[in-house]
């Protein structure tokens, strides 16, 4: 059903993009038919394949790069820039909506036709008018640029080179032993043909990099196939901590077909998966409990799995540290007198158009408070990954990779 609701949004405004592209071809090049058959056969490739993929879903697991960047690329950048193209092109037509219709209702009367004909014959109108179609024509040049050129460096740059961020969080009843405790935090590696073998060894080298204590990874290790564990499984075993590495389930790793089969290759992986569980963290004579819990999609159900995980006997004067997928659930995590959250999810926004204080001005804003960044509710720190992987479209704009060193430090 979901794919089908995909299908009915993007055809209809590739169906309208497509119009408006071969009008203007007309009045701009009424001669050249030729122009009008490649408009007509780029249109019908791209959104064959369009629907084709939807329906099929095929699984793209190691691709030849020709395959990959003459093919699987230009479609996510075809759709993509053509997406936001047609966004603008539907909202410009539904804010012009009130005024066609107030001008068709008005020339039902003979009065206001006389005016609007009077009107209309006025040589300023005219080139106002002229001046208007010149500004419009103009501005549709230049949303197209920009959206081709955008899209495609945001899929280049979510292939480039990551940022090693840092964060520093004083938890109370830290044990001093355990002060100036690290903790590498990476998050979304959405394994999958745009997060191949060779891109996760890379981040791989990265973590291992930051020489931390503690190494976390906050779930959505595939993208949506089960198959897609196995690469992750053969790079992310390569990480080294001396205090061990942890992790949890995402969602995406629930949308593979068979969960778990992912959680036994990750476990496998040398990656110890906290299901709605627990485990003492110790340096010499300091403890932390690192909790985890698998991903839920409502605070009640979140409630409820850090209850099993924290059991009734969890001291209190041992810091909690709570890895979650989501980020939602921090007001929960107060309530449980957690210490510190880590989580990811949201990729930072993955696309963001700009920034005002703490204020990102992305898409993910509308769905969740917590984007990216430091988060604090009561006595409960957060703190949220931008991820390395992407989903849905494998562009990043303004939002790079992102692997942190957490440091902890005595309240």
């Amino acid at each position: 059903m979901f794919r089908i609701l995909i299908l009915l949004i993007i055809l209809p405004l590739q169906y309208v993009l497509f119009s408006r592209a071969r009008r203007w071809l007309k009045d701009r090049h009424p001669q050249n038919r030729w122009q009008k058959r490649a408009l007509t056969i780029l249109f019908l490739v791209f959104n064959g394949a369009l629907v084709l993929v939807t329906i099929l879903r095929p699984r793209l697991l190691d691709p030849p790069s020709w395959f990959l960047f003459g093919c699987v690329y230009p479609f996510y950048i075809w759709h993509s820039s053509t997406f936001l193209i047609g966004l603008v092109v539907a909202a410009s037509a539904l804010a012009k909506l009130p005024f066609v219709v107030g001008f068709w209702i008005s020339r039902r009367f003979s009065f206001f036709r006389r005016k609007v004909e009077k009107l209309r014959a006025q040589e300023s109108f005219q080139r106002f008018n002229a001046s208007r179609r010149v500004f419009l024509r103009r501005g549709m040049y230049g949303l197209t640029a920009t959206s081709f050129a955008g899209t495609s460096y945001g899929l280049l740059s979510s292939r480039m080179a990551h940022e090693a961020t840092s964060a520093e969080f004083p938890i109370p009843n830290l044990h001093p032993q355990l002060n100036g405790l690290s903790i590498a935090l990476v998050s979304d590696i959405h394994s999958s043909v745009f997060m191949t073998k060779n891109d996760m060894d890379a981040y791989v080298r990265g973590v291992n990099d930051l020489r931390a204590d503690l190494i976390v990874v906050t779930g959505d290790f595939v993208n949506g196939l089960t198959e897609e564990v196995y690469p992750f499984a053969e790079s992310f075993s390569n990480l080294k901590a001396p205090l061990g590495v942890y992790g949890v389930m995402g969602n995406h790793d629930f949308y593979a077909p068979d969960p778990d089969i992912v959680a036994r290759e990750v476990d496998g992986c040398g990656e110890k998966l906290l299901r709605n569980d627990k485990v003492v963290i110790q340096k010499g004579d300091g403890k932390i409990y690192l909790i985890g819990i698998d991903d839920v999609g409502n605070p009640e159900r979140a409630a409820h799995k850090m209850n099993i995980a924290t059991g009734p006997t969890i001291p209190l004067d041992i810091p909690r540290i709570l890895l979650c997928h989501r980020p939602y659930f921090i007001q929960q995590a107060a309530e449980k007198r957690m210490d510190l959250v880590l989580s990811g999810h949201t990729h930072g926004g993955q696309i963001v158009f700009g920034q005002f204080g703490n204020i990102l001005m992305t898409p993910a804003a509308l769905t969740s408070p917590y984007v990216w960044g430091k988060y604090r509710v009561a006595d409960t720190h957060m703190y949220v990954s931008r991820g390395i992987g992407t989903v849905g479209i494998p562009v990043r704009i303004n939002c790079p990779p992102e692997i942190t060193k957490i440091l902890l430090t005595r309240a």
